[in-house]
């Protein structure tokens, strides 16, 4: 009689077991399948008419820098010619060019600059030094919404090498950029912009 009591109380266990796991495959298959038909109207009504980006598996980004900076030469420039070293010295010293990973109309939709950029923007600035003949200087603007909103949630970090041969290692990050950027705080912290 107890094993049949124990039996019974196991299969009303195992049956609302089955039935949650049912409905929860049922509410899926329904929540994906209202998704895709919302996606679809999109389509029809033309509201999704962006050409979704190609990702172009082939590129990498230079040794020791984030995956995220890869083909980060392709992206928009920000400089029409490259940009000289200060005279005096700068902390980027070298022959820079400043690239972001946003298209034209949307940093500059009627042509001029807009501020600030939008989250997920990534600019990379990168500097061949004085009397060399390679990048030896990168440094990186990452925008991440909620990251620092003191500063307009960029993170900054700044990569350098000694040979074009060697890995790019970290220099500075954050705190050390903040007292320079903080004087284009009006240009979203970004001393380039767009030409």
């Amino acid at each position: 009689m107890k094993t049949q009591k124990n039996n019974l109380r196991l299969l009303s266990i195992l049956s609302r077991i089955v039935f949650i796991v049912m409905f929860c495959i049922l509410f899926t298959s329904c929540v994906e399948e209202q998704q895709i038909e919302e996606l679809v109207q999109e389509v029809d009504n033309g509201e999704n008419t962006q050409e979704p980006q190609q990702i172009d598996e082939t590129l990498v980004a230079l040794p020791g820098l984030p995956d995220y900076t890869a083909g980060y030469d392709k992206w928009l420039k920000l400089n029409a010619e490259p940009i000289p070293p200060v005279p005096g010295g700068d902390p980027h010293n070298g022959t820079k060019n400043v690239y972001v990973n946003q298209e034209r109309v949307t940093i500059a939709p009627d042509g001029e600059q807009t501020f600030p950029y939008p989250d997920g923007s990534i600019v990379v600035k990168e500097a061949t030094r004085p009397n060399k003949d390679y990048i030896g200087l990168i440094a990186i603007m990452r925008k991440v919404a909620g990251s620092d909103p003191d500063h307009n949630d960029w993170e900054f970090i700044e990569y350098t090498r000694n040979d074009p041969d060697d890995d790019f290692t970290i220099l500075a990050r954050d705190r050390v950029c903040w007292g320079c950027h903080a004087r284009v705080e009006d240009l979203d912290y970004v001393f380039t912009t767009l030409d």
